[in-house]
């Protein structure tokens, strides 16, 4: 359970998700540029398209059928109401790991013209786990994104 006032929940909070971010053990770090203004909702709906292009491409047409084969990824939304982007650490196996770098570019662009990638591979899960876990506040929760598919495996009472 959170104690204590409001700036000791907060940084409690964010310690257990840099705790739980870099117990993930990721492979890449991508931030998701929609360079235009769009609501959060929108942000989430464009980025979960992404991840099921991305699939597709990797897994071919059956991808929702292998769900233990799919990437994996923990999100969160930065700057909803100025520069909106996501910051999202990936796992995947090799093939998939040298197979983004590749696809990401071209169906990021497709959904999102304007759109950029910047795409680095993880040396520190706890270093970037800081860093994409910079604006989380309990009440900014929301802006936490998981893959569809994982959510109800997943325990993240944070």
């Amino acid at each position: 359970m959170i104690s204590g006032g409001p700036v000791a929940q907060r940084d409690n909070y964010r310690s257990e998700c840099i705790r739980w971010l870099s117990e993930f053990a990721p492979d890449l770090f991508v931030t998701f540029v929609f360079n235009r203004w769009i609501t959060m909702d929108e942000a989430q709906r464009t980025f979960e398209e992404f991840h099921c292009r991305l699939d597709r491409k990797l897994l071919g047409r059956s991808f929702i059928e292998r769900p233990d084969e799919r990437t994996d990824y923990r999100a969160t939304i930065e700057k909803p109401d100025t520069n909106i982007h996501i910051h999202a650490l990936f796992r995947m196996t090799a093939e998939q790991k040298s197979r983004f770098s590749v696809e990401a570019p071209a169906i990021w662009t497709k959904l999102v013209e304007a759109g950029s990638l910047d795409i680095q591979p993880v040396h520190h899960s706890e270093g970037v786990a800081q860093y994409i876990t910079k604006e989380l506040r309990p009440e900014t929760s929301d802006r936490i994104l998981l893959p569809r598919h994982k959510e109800r495996k997943l325990n993240i009472a944070v």
